[in-house]
């Protein structure tokens, strides 16, 4: 297996098993800080196929959701126990919003890879921060931002390469009902809000379509509850003309959604920042000669973004995923100015 610069290895637990790569080496032990809904349902149930041979899962709460038999599981309850303790060279931080950080600079100082649940920091420095130290010390920090690794996001941009043609407006909707009032979502001292929460899907949209930053963001809260701002509407452009517009939040009917224009050519995508793993999907294009759609075989985002995610930390510092965490990170700033 192909490795970078020597990693250290600074957490004080037993020595670790290494991560999965040519037959004969052992598989992958995860640390998961959270018993997230996203962990259980999406999450859990690809781990076994990617190698990952048991999950260490740091639960304050209590609650343990059903996961895979196939997975060696333990339970513990003290973030600072289990990275002191816990062999596991990868940590996954899924809890609500607020603890991230803290969370995930203990795991990137204590030596090991960390994959995070958008939003992965709070701000543009707690960003800049966690991604200097990783590349400090040779580590992978990803953010699991993970809609456009199903494969209907290459299926569009292949769509354009064939017309000869290339984005140049783009526009989404991602609403969903009232969520309980408990729902961490609601807490300010959580990281809630939708601009927190579904930042995320306002400022990748342009990364992956562009390849760039905007040149100019405009962003208008459109509705609050009594913390936190519960809906937003943007608008951003890019160089060349080429613009994105956005709808998000939690106080609708549920619509999710992303139109994408061109020379020639334009693309509808439903259900595309959630896609689900099981269904095969529509990509409806829209050409001068007559519409077309496309049916793309059932596939699952968060596998395609974790074994992406493990074969970037096989190899040690992954630069590109760090960068698309910081460019998000710069973009949700400027939507929160």
């Amino acid at each position: 297996m192909a490795h970078g610069p020597p990693r250290p290895r600074q957490h004080r637990g037993p020595k670790s098993h290494g991560l999965p790569g040519p037959a004969g080496d052992p598989a992958v032990k995860l640390l998961v800080f959270g018993a997230s809904d996203i962990f259980a349902r999406r999450v859990a149930p690809n781990l076994p196929a990617l190698g990952v041979a048991g999950v260490e899962i740091v639960s304050r709460s209590g609650r343990r959701p059903a996961l895979p038999p196939e997975l060696s599981v333990i339970w513990r309850d003290d973030a600072e126990a289990a990275l002191a303790h816990s062999p596991a060279e990868v940590v996954y931080v899924t809890t609500e919003n607020g603890r991230h950080t803290a969370l995930a600079l203990a795991a990137l100082a204590s030596g090991r890879h960390v994959v995070v649940d958008k939003p992965a920091f709070l701000s543009l420095a707690e960003a800049e921060a966690a991604a200097e130290l990783a590349a400090q010390k040779y580590l992978t920090l990803a953010e699991a931002t993970v809609w456009a690794d199903h494969p209907r996001v290459e299926a569009l941009l292949a769509a354009f390469a064939a017309a000869g043609s290339a984005p140049t407006r783009a526009s989404a909707v991602f609403s969903f009902p009232p969520l309980p009032p408990g729902n961490f979502r609601h807490l300010a001292a959580l990281g809630g809000g939708a601009l927190a929460d579904l930042g995320a899907y306002a400022a990748s949209p342009g990364r992956v379509l562009f390849g760039c930053q905007p040149d100019t963001v405009d962003c208008r809260i459109l509705s609050r509850g009594p913390e936190v701002d519960t809906a937003f509407v943007c608008q951003m452009t890019y160089p060349g003309g080429r613009s994105f517009t956005g709808t998000f939040g939690f106080d609708t009917g549920y619509a999710n959604r992303l139109d994408v224009l061109g020379p020639n050519l334009a693309v509808s995508l439903d259900r595309v920042f959630t896609p689900p793993p099981g269904a095969a999907l529509e990509l409806a294009c829209n050409t001068p000669t007559g519409c077309t759609v496309e049916i793309i075989p059932p596939a699952d985002a968060f596998a395609r973004f974790f074994a992406r995610a493990l074969t970037a930390m096989a190899h040690g510092h992954d630069p590109a995923l760090a960068a698309a965490l910081i460019a998000d990170a710069r973009v949700r700033a400027r939507l929160s100015e």
